[in-house]
């Protein structure tokens, strides 16, 4: 009987359903996505932080989170080197799992040859997951030639499964997923789940009425409210950690049909973005982990400005007049 190790890829259909079988009990129940900001250093170059990814994988995990997506847009992996992004994927991979968290490592890039390189690191160093967004700048032309291009990450990465990233807004590579899902089934077989990062609340309709079983659906769209009637999948991308425990009331609230309940929680994480949008957004956010998580993420890299510190206070008396660092536990 075939079992699936880190080493082995399966060759025949009776295999890569085993295979899917353990990988999908290898998920958490409810995929609860954390995709952390990259820490870096306030300096010259933005060097890398890793010295603080351990508290917060900790911080994550006692918010609720129970799947962490490494370097991925809110990372900033665009701006970061293939070494640097070896060194971010070690790093999470041993903090998380310290927690028991699943580590999606997103490997992708324009350059396929460090797409590979990044999938094979991601296995040596124990990765639950790979990920990939699309080619962005020159887009594959056909469904085929995507597949054609992810593939190779899903023989480097020697076993693991495959999500694909799908941030049309972002990459400007729009496809039905519906579609990528139909013919991935036979044609590249360990894309095992989708990060959904899309307004199409149709195609995602689609793809949880069909595939929700078989894959590791996730949610990203606002309002998360919206999911519970559509089609939950998996579980969701709250991409900030410290929206998780909010969500997870909104979920428990919904299923005890207490909707009134589920849409207070809902209406306050718009308030709390609110605030965030306010002071800068992302920027604002880096900041706050001081108090989250006790550490300093520094600024981003350029050319993104940096957050102005004469407003921090302001920043924090406006999260507190609406209940955020107690509300966010």
């Amino acid at each position: 009987v075939f079992s699936f190790s880190a080493a082995a890829i399966p060759t025949s259909p009776e295999e890569w359903q085993v295979w899917r079988h353990e990988q999908l009990a290898a998920v958490p129940d409810m995929a609860v996505l954390y995709a952390p900001l990259t820490p870096f250093h306030n300096d010259t170059t933005r060097s890398i932080n890793l010295d603080v990814i351990p508290a917060l994988a900790k911080t994550a995990a006692e918010y609720g989170v129970t799947v962490v997506w490494t370097c991925g847009g809110m990372g900033e992996f665009y701006s970061l080197t293939l070494d640097e992004r070896k060194a971010i994927n070690a790093a999470w991979v041993t903090a998380a799992h310290a927690h028991n968290l699943y580590v999606i490592a997103h490997v992708g890039t324009t350059v396929l040859q460090e797409a590979v390189a990044l999938a094979a690191h991601a296995a040596e160093i124990g990765a639950d997951a790979v990920a990939s967004v699309p080619p962005y700048y020159s887009q594959p032309g056909s469904i085929d030639q995507l597949i054609d291009f992810l593939d190779p990450i899903v023989q480097a990465a020697k076993g693991l499964p495959l999500y694909y990233y799908h941030i049309p807004g972002s990459t400007g590579y729009d496809i039905q997923m519906m579609d990528l899902l139909a013919e991935a089934s036979s044609k590249l077989p360990a894309l095992l789940g989708i990060k959904y990062v899309d307004a199409d609340t149709l195609d995602w309709m689609n793809i949880v009425n069909s595939y929700n079983s078989s894959h590791v659906l996730m949610f990203a769209p606002e309002p998360k409210l919206q999911s519970f009637g559509i089609g939950i999948g998996r579980g969701t991308v709250l991409a900030e950690d410290f929206y998780a425990p909010t969500y997870l009331r909104m979920h428990r609230a919904f299923v005890a049909t207490e909707h009134e309940k589920a849409r207070k929680e809902q209406f306050w994480k718009y308030s709390v973005m609110a605030v965030f949008s306010k002071y800068g957004g992302g920027l604002a956010e880096r900041a706050v982990y001081r108090r989250l998580a006790g550490v300093d993420l520094g600024p981003r890299r350029a050319p993104t400005g940096q957050f102005d510190e004469s407003q921090y206070a302001a920043l924090v008396a406006d999260l507190e007049a609406v209940n955020f660092f107690n509300q966010s536990k």
